[in-house]
């Protein structure tokens, strides 16, 4: 057979009653009415204070409970913060492998850079030390050179347009020869001829005195 549990406040509202028919009656009342009102008052006090034991233990329990629950959030949520901590040091990791090889790769392409240009310094050096003492010479039909060899050309412009000079000695051409390809095929335009003089001072010579004159010929026609 199940106990009936009387709530607290049922029990609190007993031992009220009891203290109030104590006060009313306590001179009216024999003696074992009043051991029943006693035992009386003693349970009620038992059972307000099983009860709230009972509740006491039911909240102890909810709140270890609820302790527990957010025991395993916090570990579930320290557990997620460490990994997504060791995520970021990897990224990290592999951001900076990455900017060293970025700083590699533009170090040794500022080498290569540095190279081209010291490559390419060389070879206008040699370019202009190969063409230094060279002077081009436009408008000469190519058939001219029949019987003669192009350095013969230019002496016959020296002479024709510079008499002074043509009588200097001590001009030395190296070479002369026709431009292997015309610039433009579609035009039937002659060759250049390129003059390889021995000395640089004997083309500042010739172009200065070219500069001296409105137009230079060749044969009495304009070149």
């Amino acid at each position: 057979m199940t106990k009936r549990k009387n709530s607290p406040q049922k029990n609190l509202q007993e031992i009220t009653t009891a203290n109030e028919l104590i006060k009313k009656h306590l001179n009216n009342i024999t003696e074992s009415e009043f051991r029943i009102i006693v035992i009386k008052l003693i349970a009620g006090l038992e059972n307000s204070i099983q009860d709230s034991r009972e509740s006491l233990a039911t909240e102890i329990k909810g709140l270890r409970s609820s302790h527990e629950e957010l025991k395993n959030v916090l570990n579930e949520m320290h557990n997620k913060m460490e990994t997504t901590t060791a995520r970021i040091e990897e990224a990290e990791e592999r951001i900076g492998e990455l900017e060293d090889k970025v700083m590699e790769k533009e170090e040794a392409e500022k080498k290569r850079d540095k190279k081209i240009q010291e490559y390419e310094g060389k070879i206008r050096e040699l370019s202009d030390t190969l063409k230094r003492n060279n002077i081009r010479i436009i408008g000469i039909p190519e058939e001219e050179e029949r019987g003669k060899s192009a350095e013969g050309v230019l002496e016959e412009i020296i002479a024709e347009n510079f008499p002074e000079l043509g009588k200097e000695k001590g001009i030395e051409i190296q070479e002369a020869q026709r431009t292997p390809f015309r610039r433009n095929l579609n035009r039937s335009s002659a060759r250049h001829i390129i003059v390889k003089l021995a000395k640089y001072k004997d083309k500042e010579k010739i172009l200065k005195a070219a500069r001296g004159k409105r137009a230079l010929t060749y044969k009495g026609r304009p070149i």
